[in-house]
């Protein structure tokens, strides 16, 4: 029977693993029976992975004098009771998408993109929602009548969420180049373009709009249709970055939930 090790380099240390692999794992396969060490080294990891590996791997037989383990680096001679366990261990994410087999290659990667992603599709919304918020303004005819004060605070912290929205894309545009992965790449620079869009047409501040007749200093009249048609704007330039970085989640989270949950 064959126990299986995958090598947490971090840690620098093998924990042993009976169920799944990742493309870029380092596994050692031991067969008591025969006394065989076999290394497996994935499509995406490393030489040095597999150098660091073979010396721990190494340090931990001198432990054990009396047995003489054979330690067999698997390339492309695989003895089929091997493959067909390396097969077994592989078949989920295989199963799930073969499309995927190139996307994340580091467990920091996939983590940071999954951890990212929420508040690259939550603060946009927030900022949405706050801006709507102008929806329930005094109205005066058909304007809507706002404090100056509440005006720029209006605009202040809807802009600081979509700050924060740049950032996001800018670290899952980071991780996506570092992955080469480029639908990821694609739809984060669309986000960052589109939100930067947003930042700018946010700080025009008072000359967003065209005020009406009896605005003074301190109290502003918005005519209502102006402000719908910004929210509408608004909700589209958001709508184009959404949808796609959503619909792209949601496949992250389906292949790879065994790795982030």
């Amino acid at each position: 029977m064959l126990k299986t090790y995958i090598f947490d380099e971090p840690n620098k240390k093998w924990i042993e693993e009976q169920s799944t692999l990742l493309y870029h794992d380092l596994c050692a396969l031991l067969d008591e029976e025969r006394n065989i060490i076999y290394v497996w080294n994935g499509p995406k990891s490393s030489q040095e992975r597999l150098k660091k590996g073979l010396e721990l791997l190494k340090n931990l037989i001198s432990n054990y004098p009396n047995i003489n383990f054979q330690i067999s680096i698997l390339n492309k001679k695989v003895p089929d009771y091997v493959q067909i366990r390396l097969d077994k261990m592989l078949s989920e994410i295989k199963h799930e998408d073969k499309k995927e087999f190139d996307k994340f290659s580091r467990f920091i990667t996939l983590r940071l993109y999954f951890i990212f992603s929420f508040p690259a599709l939550i603060f946009p919304l927030i900022s949405f929602l706050n801006l709507s918020t102008s929806l329930v303004w005094r109205q005066t005819g058909y304007n809507y009548e706002v404090d100056s004060g509440l005006y720029d605070n209006w605009l202040s912290i809807s802009f600081f969420f979509i700050i924060l929205t740049i950032i996001s894309f800018a670290i899952i545009l980071i991780i996506g180049i570092i992955e080469i992965e480029y639908k990821i790449i694609t739809y984060s620079i669309i986000g960052l373009v589109v939100s930067s869009g947003i930042a700018i047409y946010l700080q025009q501040g008072i000359f967003l709009f065209l005020f009406q007749d009896g605005s003074t200093a301190s109290i502003y009249y918005i005519k209502q249709s102006d402000i719908l048609l910004f929210l509408v704007i608004i909700v589209f330039g958001i709508a184009i970055y959404e949808i796609p970085n959503l619909a792209e989640l949601i496949n992250f989270i389906k292949v790879y939930r065994k790795f982030i949950l």
